[in-house]
């Protein structure tokens, strides 16, 4: 049986692409198959050219693939766009009444399956929509896939509409199934036994929502920007039973301030957005840092600068946060590379943002947010610990009191003897402000030094904390590759690639940036043959971090700024041209 599926769908703005998408991963998902998608689309309304690519199979899913085993062309228009993009043995299916192939010379080395959609549907309703479903109808029958399973997933996305359409949908789901068999389809997969469905589809900015929520999230804030604005979606439509807040603002400033504001009073809370929101929220994240303020801010990276390509993946925004702001102060950088770890991750930085009073910024990528994906066994009910917060200050209460680990103690407001100033400005450890008439004296001199070093402090006390580095394979590869973010998985499934070709290759994988572990890095670096760091940035900026942090500079690097995603093809024919080189 063949191992894996890949299915890519084509069409355009208005064609409904991400409900066929969507409701075609909870498909394969009923039948318990790992699951990979993700879109490709463009930033309009109605029209354009976008896909819908998802991955099947009982093995782990590590990227979405790149060949189509099936490829499903929804109109004439993108019918002509995606030539370029089809490859050998591939299977089209395309209604003949709209679509001619042979009008744009596809190549005769594919699979053409017609099948009347337009037809099939009048004879069922009048809604042409519908004709998606047909579709499914004769995809399932090529792949196997079970009618009751696919029956089961049509009821739970129809079935509050009422029995008629249930059964409307359940009816033009046979008819493209017996188009297929009677016209005897090429099969993909043979038919087998199906287990029970163990595991969830969710998107990475959907995984991230749900760790936050489970850390305790009670207060979120957001400006819609792709592509982080489905986190508020999400906890949008969650939130009559959790107990929260979530509120649109005006822009990202007013996001960021409410965040502050709502964390002040106590609540954990998060922002989130891309990098042009990001970049007006720095000036209050740096007023966070100061105040030693809890806040997860998100920044959802996507090709830019300024609007860029909103609709389009990166990874280019890593100096702009590590940056944030004027002056220093503790900021803890984590990039998570799947959904599955966006979960841990939202829930880690909650509580990292509130044990230490810091800024924890995470950072994220359009491929990483809205790619969608199979996740078993989350740890949804958790007990959660409040860190910090005196509820009965017993004496005098000192804000910002000199600590070992740079952590004072912390009161809500209206706490009774906890009382204190705060604000932008530098302070003593009561609160006082030393910004204007006390600046520069002979004695507030090393209050200010003092102070800066409790606030740095944190980050050594943090870095205790955080997991070393990842590190794969065997210690004396020919190449390592360094990733961070989304692109590990990609680097994984190509290391097995390579693998089956002869070659041995480890793999660094960087998900903590700041605090780094400058040490385990460089002495894993340090050890290497031919390092190769992969990113989707034209300038390399991990490249630089790395170099920065530990004085090392990386062999060679395979860099993507188009706004697609990395291939695993890509990694391996670099690895492979490293290796030529020698």
């Amino acid at each position: 049986m063949k191992k894996d599926v890949v299915v890519r769908f084509v069409g355009s703005a208005g064609d409904g692409l991400v409900s066929l998408g969507t409701l075609f991963g909870r498909i394969l998902k009923k039948h318990n198959l790992n699951v990979l998608g993700f879109r490709s689309y463009q930033s309009v309304i109605r029209g354009g050219y976008n896909t819908y690519q998802i991955r099947a199979s009982q093995d782990e899913v590590l990227s979405v693939g790149e060949e189509a085993d099936i490829i499903v062309l929804l109109n004439k228009h993108v019918a002509k766009l995606h030539k370029p993009a089809v490859n050998k043995g591939a299977k089209i299916i395309y209604d003949s009444e709209v679509i001619d192939l042979d009008e744009f010379e596809y190549p005769s080395d594919i699979v053409k399956l017609e099948i009347p959609l337009a037809s099939i549907t009048k004879e069922i309703s009048k809604l042409k929509i519908l004709k998606n479903i047909v579709g499914f109808g004769a995809i399932i029958q090529i792949l196997g896939l079970d009618e009751t399973l696919t029956k089961e997933v049509i009821f739970e996305q129809f079935g509050r509409k009422g029995e008629e359409v249930v059964f409307t949908n359940y009816e033009a789901l046979e008819k493209g199934e017996k188009f297929a068999q009677e016209n005897n389809w090429p099969i993909v997969w043979e038919k087998h036994k199906y287990e029970k469905a163990q595991q969830m589809l969710i998107s990475g900015n959907e995984a991230l929502a749900l760790g936050m929520i489970s850390a305790g999230l009670k207060f979120y804030s957001g400006y819609p920007m792709t592509p982080a604005t489905s986190i508020v979606h999400y906890l949008t439509k969650h939130l009559p039973k959790l107990g929260m807040i979530v509120k649109q603002t005006e822009d990202e400033l007013a996001a960021v301030g409410m965040a502050i504001g709502a964390a002040y009073t106590g609540a954990r809370s998060a922002t989130g957005t891309s990098g042009g929101g990001f970049s007006l929220m720095t000036e209050l994240i740096g007023m966070a840092g100061i105040e030693e303020i809890p806040l997860v801010v998100i920044n959802s990276q996507r090709a830019g600068p300024s609007t860029g390509m909103a609709t389009k993946t990166a990874q280019a925004d890593l100096f702009q946060v590590y940056g944030a702001s004027q002056g220093e102060f503790p900021k803890v950088i984590i990039a998570p590379c799947s959904p599955e770890e966006s979960f841990l991750v939202g829930i880690e930085a909650i509580e990292i943002a509130e044990k230490y009073q810091v800024v924890v910024i995470i950072l994220m990528d359009l491929y990483l947010s809205e790619q969608i994906a199979t996740i078993k066994d989350l740890e949804l009910k958790r007990k959660n610990t409040r860190f910090g917060i005196e509820s009965n200050p017993k004496s005098k209460f000192v804000r910002y009191k000199i600590t070992k680990n740079g952590v004072s103690p912390r009161t809500i407001p209206g706490t009774l003897n906890g009382m204190h100033f705060t604000g932008s400005s530098e302070r003593n450890e009561e609160g006082t402000s030393l910004a204007s008439t006390l600046a520069g004296l002979p004695d507030t001199l090393p209050i200010r030094e003092a102070m800066v070093e409790k606030r740095m402090r944190k980050l050594d006390f943090v870095l205790k904390e955080l997991p070393e580095p990842e590190f794969f394979g065997p210690a004396n590869a020919e190449i390592t590759f360094v990733t961070w973010g989304s692109t590990k998985n990609i680097v994984k499934e190509a290391i097995l690639e390579l693998k089956s070709d002869g070659i041995e290759a480890n793999h660094l994988h960087l998900k903590y940036l700041n605090p780094f572990h400058t040490e385990r890095v460089t002495n894993l670096l340090e050890k290497t043959s031919k390092t190769i760091c992969v990113e989707q940035n034209f300038t390399g900026q991990m490249s630089d971090y790395l170099r920065m942090k530990t004085g090392i500079s990386v062999d060679a690097y395979l860099r993507r700024w188009d706004g697609e995603p990395i291939t695993t093809t890509q990694v391996v024919e670099k690895a492979k041209e490293v290796i030529g080189n020698e």
